[in-house]
């Protein structure tokens, strides 16, 4: 099969999705699947490359070119609205490359939709969030609850104060124009229970429209780079963001009595600057490589999201390790984290409980080893390409038959 992956971000930038397209796009190759993978075009990066057995087209676009729109200049994600440009630029590939599938990742989604009529290949969206219901994609309020209220003009509240005026209203306006146009869509691929449930019940679609797949963790990838890092710390890795949990990390953390040292390590957000002290260090940037080598030397792992995670890739990258978790029970979290087996499910944000279970797991090394054991065993069940590749493939080859047939 020859498939055109849609992602707004792509190497050399970091990131979950990033990660995740690169990590499938691999897997797809190996197997004999030639893959395509169109992007934005950042910086000074070139429009065409090979990576990783893919090839890489860098696509220019309008909006790229409107300086105040991203709070990131370098970052240059796709808005959720279409971006003309980059469907003039988009058509010929499609052209010349012909994939029997198109499967988009984000909200790049948009300016490959005019072309599904004029192509006829089937296409697939993957939902890894709640992106195309939520402008800020973390269905939180700006009182930090779960929304239930997607695409509504309490969009445009929530969304003020981090984009500005302007920028909210093109958001919610975007993603309120283009909700109806996602019925175009062949096929869903959730990400979760909690992501599928969420597009169900606010999409109006059938059960047998979306397919839940979970991410995946090719263990094997990664090798060891040496770090400076504590010889005890329990470890967060992930955007250094407070829907992430950070600042509830932190106060968690303080109410502790022990030696043992927070690593937290991660993305950093020009909004929002951590300090680190003599127990808490903070890594800001590392490849991913670096990542799991710390991940491979933690105590255990802690990942105390505020908003409904949709799935949490580094949840399973600890459980490849070996590594006990401790995680919020929201979203795809509670898909991944077996309260009492393989680590401990908290309330969000709740800095007393997360507190307790850290401490908890602190006191009992033998236990946190024991959840790590396990977690490892759930993490070889279901969470390798060679478990969810298949799937995968399965749904595109199910969409390219009744295409044809």
């Amino acid at each position: 099969m020859k498939i055109l992956m849609l992602s707004s971000l792509y190497l050399p930038l970091l990131g979950g999705i990033v990660t995740s397209v690169r990590s499938l796009s691999g897997e797809l190759s190996k197997r004999g699947h030639e893959v395509i993978i169109c992007t934005v075009r950042q910086r000074d990066l070139p429009a065409y490359e090979e990576q990783d057995g893919a090839k890489v087209y860098r696509l220019d676009g309008l909006f790229q070119k409107i300086p105040f729109l991203f709070r990131d200049p370098a970052r240059k994600w796709h808005p959720p609205a279409r971006d003309w440009l980059i469907t003039r630029n988009l058509a010929p590939i499609i052209e010349r490359e012909k994939p029997d599938i198109i499967h988009a990742h984000d909200w790049i989604l948009y300016s490959a939709l005019p072309l599904r009529r004029k192509f006829n290949i089937p296409l697939i969206l993957h939902l890894r969030g709640t992106g195309f219901l939520c402008p800020m994609t973390t269905s939180l309020t700006s009182k930090n609850t779960v929304c239930d209220e997607p695409v509504t003009r309490k969009c445009i509240s929530c969304t003020r104060d981090f984009y500005g005026l302007a920028r909210a209203l093109a958001a919610y306006y975007g993603i309120k124009t283009n909700k109806d146009k996602l019925k175009l869509i062949d096929r869903f691929i959730a990400v979760s229970s909690f992501v599928k449930e969420f597009h169900l019940k606010h999409l109006g679609l059938a059960d047998n429209d979306i397919v839940v797949v979970p991410n995946f963790y090719a263990a094997d990838r990664d090798k060891a780079k040496a770090e400076e890092l504590p010889e005890d710390f329990i470890l967060f890795a992930g955007w250094l963001k407070p829907h992430k949990g950070v600042d509830v990390l932190i106060e968690a953390y303080q109410k502790l009595d022990t030696d043992t040292k927070l690593v937290l390590i991660g993305l950093e957000d020009p909004a929002y600057h951590y300090k680190g002290t003599e127990t808490i260090l903070i890594i800001k940037n590392l490849p991913h490589d670096a990542v799991m080598q710390a991940m491979s030397r933690c105590r255990f792992a802690v990942f105390p999201s505020v908003f409904p995670e949709p799935f949490a890739n580094v949840g399973i990258e600890a459980m490849s390790q070996r590594k006990a978790v401790i995680a919020s029970a929201t979203g795809g979290l509670k898909d991944v984290v077996v309260d009492g087996e393989t680590g401990l499910l908290v309330p969000p944000d709740n800095a007393d409980k997360l507190a307790e279970a850290i401490s908890y797991l602190l006191e009992r090394p033998q236990l946190a080893s024991e959840m790590g054991e396990r977690g490892y065993q759930r993490f070889i069940k279901n969470y390798t390409p060679d478990v969810v590749v298949p799937m995968i493939i399965d749904v595109y080859q199910s969409l390219i038959l009744g295409e044809k047939s």
